[in-house]
């Protein structure tokens, strides 16, 4: 090749070498700023959910509704006794006085107490009733005189009873005042009827001086009044129809019905259930729970861990005069019954008294409590010292004497609550 042509095919070669250099250069220098960008600018690392946030398990409070406590058959009886009038209205007696209507009467009855509301009761009544001829027969014949007869009177009732107050207001044990309707069946049996009877029965006049058994029936209201733990006064008035025969005039129609009204007054006694109260209480549901005996194993439990607790307290019980004893009896807000858990503290004071003869008790009451306070009205305080003195004295044979009693329904109880408890009473150590 000639010097010319291997010129120029090198002047080519040398340019195409410097174009290369020259991408190359640009190449590098984007490649620079590309690793500067992505140096500058972090990494972030992804987004990762929400977690909850941790919270500490809540403690879930022992059931508190109130229920009514187990009783059994032998629970809530009750006894009844009355004195008041019988007001006949039977034929024939129209235009008669009141006093010679009204005659005088006794009942006495006997019952159970199946709910607050329901009970159900038996009552064997005596009366002394007056009859009398009628208006017509007396202007005919001066032989029946005033008409005037007497007889006695013998009646038994099965009563059913629904409690007006309970049905219709929220329970409360401190109501003094119940209404109670009632309706009733029975027997009414007259006999003893006076001589003059028969005597006019045998110049035709149509009665009957035979015994007479028929049925009878009533409806009624009846008052109670609160005025003890187990006692009411009570007033009564009740309606009542009976065969018309019963006051040994036959009617001409064969079949009648006579009826009379009946008023008393007097007294229901109700009797301790096997809690030593004589009123229905109510208590925390998961005690009656263990009152019935269910969740056997958890209920065995917590009998061991109590009993423990129990001795326990009875050894740390030391004679220290002027000082309160350690043990303490706790009721529910607004309650002054004794339950069967608080027995057992009652037993450690009692067994205390017997161990140590030199120390007499002051049982000090209290109403109110730190956290929830209680209405002096309700006589709170009195009422639980006086359970509990009933409690050491009737369960536990402690003498009387050597308990005093004190309480203050103002006072605040000077131990804090301990949920729905309020250590109520304590005792305070005195020298014999």
């Amino acid at each position: 090749m000639p010097l010319w042509g291997r010129l120029v095919a090198h002047i080519n070669n040398t340019n195409y070498l410097i174009d290369m250099k020259r991408i190359c250069l640009i190449l590098l220098l984007i490649a620079g700023a590309l690793s500067g960008y992505a140096q500058q600018k972090k990494w972030k690392a992804p987004k990762q959910p929400k977690r909850p946030k941790w919270e500490a398990p809540k403690e879930v409070a022992p059931e508190v509704i109130d229920v009514w406590r187990p009783y059994n058959v032998a629970d809530n009886w009750f006894l009844e006794l009355y004195g008041g009038a019988s007001y006949s209205l039977a034929e024939n007696m129209a235009g008669h006085s009141f006093g010679k209507l009204c005659r005088p009467m006794f009942d006495f009855g006997f019952g159970k107490q199946f709910t607050p509301v329901l009970s159900t009761r038996f009552t064997i009544g005596y009366k002394n009733q007056k009859g009398r001829a009628s208006k017509q027969a007396m202007e005919v014949s001066s032989l029946l005189g005033e008409g005037d007869y007497n007889y006695q009177v013998l009646v038994m009732y099965l009563d059913e009873m629904l409690s007006l107050t309970k049905w219709l207001c929220p329970y409360d044990e401190m109501r003094k005042l119940d209404v109670q309707m009632f309706v009733g069946a029975g027997v009414n049996y007259s006999w003893n009827f006076d001589d003059k009877v028969d005597k006019w029965a045998r110049y035709g006049y149509p009665v009957d001086g035979t015994d007479h058994l028929n049925w009878a029936a009533r409806a009624g209201l009846l008052a109670m009044w609160k005025v003890s733990e187990s006692a009411d006064i009570s007033l009564q008035g009740s309606f009542n129809i009976v065969n018309d025969n019963f006051n040994g005039v036959k009617h001409s129609a064969g079949f009648a019905f006579d009826s009379y009204v009946d008023v008393v007054a007097g007294v229901r006694l109700h009797l301790a259930d096997h809690y030593g109260s004589s009123r229905y209480y109510k208590v925390r549901r998961w005690e009656a729970t263990s009152l019935r005996g269910t969740e056997t194993k958890v209920a065995d439990l917590l009998d061991n861990e109590r009993i423990k607790e129990y001795q326990s307290r009875e050894s740390a019980e030391t004679v220290a005069f002027g000082e309160l004893m350690k043990t303490r009896i706790s009721f529910y807000v607004d309650r002054t019954f004794v339950n069967d858990y608080q027995m057992q503290n009652i037993r450690i004071v009692a067994d205390f008294l017997k161990k140590n003869p030199e120390v007499n008790l002051v049982i000090k009451g209290y109403c109110g409590a730190s956290e929830k306070s209680e209405s002096p009205d309700m006589h709170l305080a009195e009422r639980r010292v006086e359970s509990v003195k009933k409690a050491l004295v009737k369960y536990y044979n402690v003498d009387a004497s050597r308990l005093e009693t004190q309480f203050d329904e103002t006072a605040t109880a000077p131990f804090p609550m301990k949920g729905e408890w309020i250590d109520g009473v304590v005792f305070l150590m005195v020298r014999k």
